[in-house]
């Protein structure tokens, strides 16, 4: 898999899927203008650290922007270059992870999204599951556990060089202004492969639900579950408590309960009531507002620090 991965045409296909979805520069300050300037021998110098065993992520910039109700998000960007390895890898794995993924799960996959979760749920709805089990994780990316990912990574995943790439963007370092430090949980929200990361953790819980008969509806980690009566709608929820403190995650209590149709439901940004389903008049996309933006880091004294602490440690050839 990794002498796939490491092919040329891979890693301008890769670059391709950064530049496309463009995006700002990292802690590095290399934009995607700048790194294509170079292109061939950017991508040349990856492909060889990589196989060299010497590759060694940037890290993240962590800054905030303002949510919807102004409260503060977080968010955490690799460098232009970490992103270009990223996509490429994705290129990869991802048709491999996709066979996985069931049909409840409905965001980032080709094919699926807001629309075709809110036609499952007019389906179900039309067959008389009234009642809805509205669920929230609290801070989900933040609180992803590195250990039992990257067990459900290894399951699908047979190449060691792979994972151990991956394991290095799951372990990134973070720069928040203040200080680098390693997240001892948490995907970042802004590293290219953590979308797929995310559905894939959360895959055993709906083919959990799907083994116990339950109707699921998942987009990301936003889902509703469906029944028939207010019963099976409790039975679902405690179950879904369960299932998530073994990943250890769990519910916030404020925005999880149970509902049904009558009173009606938001959800992915539409109203759902009786029989209705009312989508929201166009608007202008959504500007995010930065509320803080970490300063330079001094990315030559990093470097060196860096080299200190590695120097004299062997290095392992990939395959």
């Amino acid at each position: 898999m990794i002498r796939h991965i490491l092919s040329t045409e891979n890693f301008i296909a890769g670059f391709e899927r950064v530049e496309a979805s463009q995006g700002m520069a990292g802690v590095d300050g290399v934009t995607i203008r700048e790194f294509k300037s170079g292109l061939e021998i950017n991508l040349r110098q990856l492909v060889f650290e990589i196989k060299s065993n010497t590759y060694h992520p940037l890290p993240l910039l962590r800054f905030e922007v303002a949510k919807k109700d102004g409260n503060p998000r977080p968010l955490a960007v690799p460098a232009v270059r970490d992103r270009v390895a990223q996509a490429a890898v994705l290129n990869i794995i991802q048709p491999i992870l996709e066979k996985a993924f069931e049909d409840v799960s409905h965001a980032y996959r080709k094919g699926r999204s807001v629309k075709t979760a809110a036609r499952q749920i007019k389906k179900l709805r039309d067959k008389g599951y009234r009642f809805v089990v509205e669920v929230d994780l609290d801070a989900y990316f933040d609180n992803i556990d590195h250990m039992l990912l990257e067990d459900k990574l290894r399951h699908h995943i047979k190449d060691d060089a792979v994972v151990g790439l991956l394991r290095r963007w799951i372990r990134n370092e973070v720069y928040d202004g203040r200080k680098i430090y390693i997240p001892e949980k948490g995907i970042p929200q802004g590293s290219v492969v953590s979308p797929v990361l995310a559905n894939l953790f959360l895959d055993d819980f709906d083919e959990e639900m799907i083994r116990r008969g339950y109707q699921l509806v998942r987009y990301s980690d936003d889902f509703i579950i469906l029944a028939k009566s207010a019963s099976e709608a409790r039975d679902a929820l405690e179950l879904t408590d369960k299932v998530m403190a073994l990943h250890h995650l769990s519910l916030d209590d404020e925005d999880t309960g149970i509902t049904d149709f009558e009173k009606g439901f938001k959800y992915l940004g539409l109203t759902f009531i009786g029989d209705s389903i009312m989508v929201p008049f166009d608007r202008a996309p959504a500007t995010k507002k930065i509320l803080y933006m970490p300063p330079p880091l001094d990315l030559k004294r990093y470097l060196a620090n860096r080299k200190s602490v590695t120097a004299g440690q062997p290095q392992r050839p990939n395959p």
